[in-house]
């Protein structure tokens, strides 16, 4: 072959592998995040200075081409009331509601505006999370997603170690080892701004850190901060840290505070509304704030996984040959799922059918995961996708349409297999049962 056309080869193989890889990137899934969004439709200051920006940062989502929107809490001022949602929040971040995973703030007044919004009229369960609770978890592309509810006052057991949400949590992070995880809520674990850090969601920070956590999104305070990655005590640790951001900037006004800014703030302004864009890689992300039109704030960066949440580690003796000192009592004790049935056995999926709802019993809190599998012909049963179910100690129910990430699920037989995962991670006999889905 004569050296050019050898050369011409090399480069032509080159461009093919750089755009292999530059496709494969393309393809990492994009979320973004704000939370403080919409004015009240009677505010005096509506739509002019620094205020009542939400059409601007709404704009910076509809058409993007987002995995998932995240709505920080606080959506809409002075209280999420259904029909303040409807004037403000609707038109505007309202256009990306089919893709929005929202988490509940303090202006969201008794929740029902907020759940019937999200979730829909008097629904038990949705996109925001189960009615009454508010915390929830989902997968984005390899990460794995965890609202909470930092409303510690409000949410049941509050946010203490032993709580029920910290119990969940722990049980959902022992059920989802994967090997990126991002959590979310309103309230700052650490802030420079309005109303400073809130130490009441200290232990689930702490339980996101003993799962070796990524990244933390909040709001509450009304501007844009961005920590080092911190240890459960709030130490700077590069290797396993969790970064936090603060993302109150999604329009509707900037609050005060960040003239001293605290230990290991890196990046903090309260000028320019925007979002925040997270690429979600297979082990590493990329973040960029975007501002609205016409301003130039900005700050991006990238930062590695940690991996998945290590197992339990064994004592050693302190000296060769001794016997290691009894430690605490360690919880062997797998939950049990018992009592599993269905509304409906045969069911067609909405609009035209109503679905079906799994009704179960679990001995101890724990998150459920659901695996549902479809029988082939030949080959058995083959799985089509999973959702996880936070349960309760006792009866526990999960509605389902049909629809597995969107997507209906076509006329055949299935089959639903359930575990349990407790908070240190003892996980139940799968318990299954049958269904079939019917044309509508």
């Amino acid at each position: 072959m004569p050296p050019l056309r050898r050369l011409l080869g090399i480069l032509a193989a080159s461009v093919a592998v750089m755009a292999g890889s530059a496709a494969e990137a393309a393809a990492d899934p994009v979320i973004a995040a704000a939370g403080d969004i919409a004015c009240d439709p009677v505010s005096p200051e509506h739509g002019t200075g620094d205020f009542c920006r939400q059409r601007q940062t709404s704009d910076l989502l509809v058409g993007a081409g987002l995995a998932a929107v995240l709505p920080l809490g606080d959506i809409q001022y002075s209280t999420a009331s259904i029909d303040r949602i409807m004037a403000v929040y609707d038109p505007t971040w309202g256009r990306v509601k089919s893709i929005s995973r929202p988490v509940i703030g303090n202006h969201e007044g008794g929740w029902a505006g907020y759940f019937d919004y999200f979730n829909g009229k008097g629904a038990a369960d949705g996109p925001a999370g189960l009615r009454g609770k508010g915390y929830y978890s989902f997968d984005v592309g390899s990460w794995h997603l965890i609202a909470l509810n930092s409303n510690c006052d409000k949410v049941p057991g509050g946010c203490r170690a032993g709580s029920e949400q910290e119990r969940w949590l722990r049980a959902d992070l022992a059920a989802h080892p994967t090997y990126c995880t991002l959590a979310y809520w309103h309230h700052p674990r650490y802030s420079s701004g309005h109303d400073g850090s809130w130490t009441s969601v200290q232990a689930l920070w702490q339980a996101l850190y003993d799962a070796h956590a990524e990244v933390a999104l909040v709001a509450h305070s009304h501007d844009y901060e961005r920590f080092a990655p911190l240890s459960a005590g709030g130490d700077v640790n590069r290797e396993r840290g969790i970064r936090q951001f603060v993302v109150g900037t999604g329009g509707a006004f900037f609050t005060g505070g960040l003239d001293t800014l605290i230990a290991h703030s890196e990046v903090a302004q309260n000028d320019d509304f925007g979002v925040l864009k997270l690429t979600l890689h297979q082990s590493s992300y990329d973040w960029r704030f975007v501002p609205i039109a016409g301003k130039t704030f900005s700050d991006a960066g990238s930062g590695s996984c940690h991996g998945p949440n290590p197992p339990m580690p064994v004592p050693v003796p302190v000296d060769p040959g001794s016997s290691p000192p009894p430690g605490p009592a360690v919880d062997r004790t797998a939950p049990v799922i018992s009592r599993l049935s269905l509304s409906r056995r045969r069911f067609s999926v909405p609009p035209k059918g109503r679905g079906t709802t799994f009704r179960y019993t679990v001995s101890e809190i724990a998150a459920v995961r659901f695996r549902i599998k479809r029988r082939v012909a030949g080959r058995g049963y083959r799985s089509v996708g999973t959702f996880t179910d936070q349960a309760v100690a006792g009866r526990n129910k999960r509605r389902f349409r049909g629809k597995l990430d969107g997507r209906r699920l076509r006329p055949g037989a299935y089959r639903a297999g359930l575990v349990a995962t407790d908070y240190v991670g003892n996980r139940s006999v799968r318990k299954r049962v049958r269904f079939r889905v019917v044309r509508g």
